[in-house]
């Protein structure tokens, strides 16, 4: 009797760039199981995909071969994974979060959404939105009630080009 080879799930791994892109990137992926993957299952899988999360604002302004996406994307070919995915998360991940800024001002108990921000990104904005709140923004893990109490799907709607990819390779499928 000849074996048969277990087929396993298949499974994407996601490397972020900080503290605050994990947090945001672990409640996406729970709103995608939660959603869209209710049958997902939670271990024995085979990693299918690799994504690299990155701030684009730090290639902006620094040397934008500070990563040889192209060796990599070569290295993760040679590790017998079929897929390399780049999502770069214009400008930073604060300005995705700024995508729900109904739920921030929820979070933050502001009665009133303001119509514009002080700053020039989304770590500015967060700071001064915060200043309103009479509270300190800060980064990193930190941020999770704060991600908690945003609608994952405001900000999925909002970057969904971006996230198509990532979408793709998760079998995700919103209509």
């Amino acid at each position: 009797m000849v074996k048969q080879k277990e087929t396993k799930p298949s499974q994407v791994v996601i490397f972020v760039e900080g503290d605050t892109d994990e947090i945001l990137f672990k409640a996406l992926i729970e709103y995608f199981q939660n959603e869209y993957l209710p049958e997902a299952k939670k271990k024995g899988f085979q990693i299918q995909t690799i994504c690299c999360s990155y701030d684009t604002d730090v290639f902006e302004v620094r040397n934008p071969l500070m990563v040889n996406w192209d060796t990599l994307r070569k290295t993760v070919k040679r590790m017998g994974i079929l897929e390399f995915i780049q999502l770069g998360i214009r400008s930073s991940i604060e300005d995705w979060l700024l995508s729900d800024m109904e739920g921030i001002c929820r979070y933050l108990n502001l009665v009133t959404i303001p119509k514009s921000l002080k700053g020039n990104n989304g770590n500015a904005k967060l700071t001064d939105l915060y200043g309103h709140a009479k509270k300190v923004y800060q980064k990193g893990y930190q941020t999770k009630e704060l991600v908690d109490a945003l609608r994952m799907e405001i900000i999925r709607k909002k970057h969904a080009d971006d996230l198509s990819e990532l979408e793709k390779a998760l079998n995700v499928t919103i209509q």
